[in-house]
């Protein structure tokens, strides 16, 4: 088989690799449908013959063979102007901060690198030298919305960092939930480990504080709006543990709504995983909820890294958590 034209692919958003010794005499299709599980066998055809996948900076065939010690480079699409959906909240020498709309990730790596936003964001606001990109001074899950900081400079991400690893940046999110809460307002102390017995590598459960690996966790919730169903909370969280609102939302008997992890069994998020890998919208349609899980980032507090004057960053809520309940969740 030929080698389809070649397609000039933008540098900085390339993922690489490079051909272990058990990938020699392997068919590149073969390798990249075993090693990388962002595509089936069709989804990883469909991006080669489409000109995004290289050896040696050469396009490559399905059928190219694959030898140890080979450079493979996979250049992946590219939501067209994502950063164009972002709204800006500050921005300066230092620091870049946003309003992230949902669906948009953070890390450009990975199978949802086309859905990123922080290389247009970088053409706008360029980083300080030496550094090549932005920084993400904490994390969002891909679903989340609301603040993010991002740090422009080496003091910046490095000023940023210390504060949030000193618990001294103030976090406020709001989220839909199912069910409704009767206290006006609760605090869960409840450490948080790897949940026991799940096939999911990422998801994490309230655990005994004994628990080997478990991690104190502090989360302090106020009730913002009820409806007959589902209650709209503000979440406070005085730890920053992966998953931290969600897991103790879970444990508490009220998930966020839209969460295709928490609130449901294994196979529900394990169907999910197999939508994305066959190049699936990650909104999802099949899902019987809300396409996403309503949680936004709404307020963040910190001092700046360079001048120590204290910020604040608030972010609406988005017209998805609208109080109206459209299209949050109905009565």
């Amino acid at each position: 088989m030929s080698s389809p034209p070649h397609v000039p692919q933008p540098r900085r958003h390339v993922l690489r690799s490079k051909a272990p010794l058990a990938a020699d005499g392997v068919a590149l299709l073969d390798w990249l449908t075993r090693r990388f599980g962002y595509f089936d066998t069709d989804g990883w055809r469909t991006q080669i013959e489409a000109g995004r996948v290289e050896i040696g900076d050469r396009p490559a065939s399905s059928a190219t063979v694959v030898h140890t010690g080979d450079s493979i480079a996979y250049f992946p699409a590219e939501a067209r102007d994502a950063a164009a959906e972002v709204a800006i909240l500050h921005a300066d020498a230092d620091l870049v901060v946003v309003d992230k709309p949902p669906f948009l990730v953070v890390q450009h790596t990975g199978a949802f690198v086309q859905y990123t936003f922080v290389h247009g964001l970088a053409d706008r606001f360029p980083p300080a030298p030496p550094r090549q990109q932005l920084e993400p001074a904490h994390r969002l899950d891909r679903e989340t919305s609301g603040v993010l900081v991002l740090a422009r400079s080496e003091r910046a991400a490095r000023g940023v960092q210390q504060q949030f690893e000193a618990g001294t940046v103030g976090k406020q999110y709001v989220a839909w939930v199912h069910g409704v809460v009767g206290a006006d307002s609760l605090r869960v102390d409840a450490a948080i480990g790897n949940a026991k017995g799940s096939a999911i590598a990422a998801r994490r459960a309230v655990v005994a504080a004994a628990t080997r690996g478990a991690r104190h966790a502090v989360t302090e919730f106020t009730v913002e709006q009820r409806l007959p169903r589902h209650t709209l909370l503000r979440a406070v969280p005085r730890t920053g543990r992966t998953h931290q609102i969600r897991v103790h939302l879970e444990h508490l008997g009220h998930p966020v709504v839209g969460d295709k992890l928490y609130g449901h069994p294994d196979a529900h998020f394990l169907a999910y995983q197999t939508h994305l890998k066959q190049d699936g919208d990650p909104r999802w349609p099949g899902h019987a909820e809300v396409p996403r899980q309503l949680l936004h980032a709404a307020v963040l507090q910190c001092a700046h890294p360079g001048t120590g004057e204290p910020l604040e960053f608030r972010a609406p809520l988005p017209a998805d958590m609208a109080l109206d309940g459209k299209p949050s969740p109905t009565a």
